[in-house]
């Protein structure tokens, strides 16, 4: 298993928020972050390596471009001093 981590900002909260979780394969962001309301925006690392932006529109996520990404990895971690912010796994 690997380890991924989501960067989710929304409107209402104003700061990201970080979610670390281990999988075999990214694509079960989708279970991490299926709880989320819409139009919150996500971006899903791998280690310091972004691997996708997403908005959530109802049912359904929106691919979004990955060269302007919320925060990188590095800042966000040490923002929230070096700690997760919701660990899973």
């Amino acid at each position: 298993m690997r380890t991924y981590h989501l960067l989710l900002l929304d409107n209402a909260s104003g700061s990201p928020r970080r979610i670390e979780f281990r999988a075999d394969s990214p694509d079960q962001v989708f279970q991490v972050a299926r709880n989320e309301r819409d139009g919150i925006h996500v971006e899903l690392w791998e280690s310091d390596r972004l691997l996708v932006r997403m908005s959530k529109d109802g049912a359904v996520w929106k691919l979004l471009p990955t060269s302007d990404f919320l925060a990188s990895s590095t800042d966000l971690s040490e923002g929230l001093g070096g700690e997760d912010a919701g660990a899973m796994g």
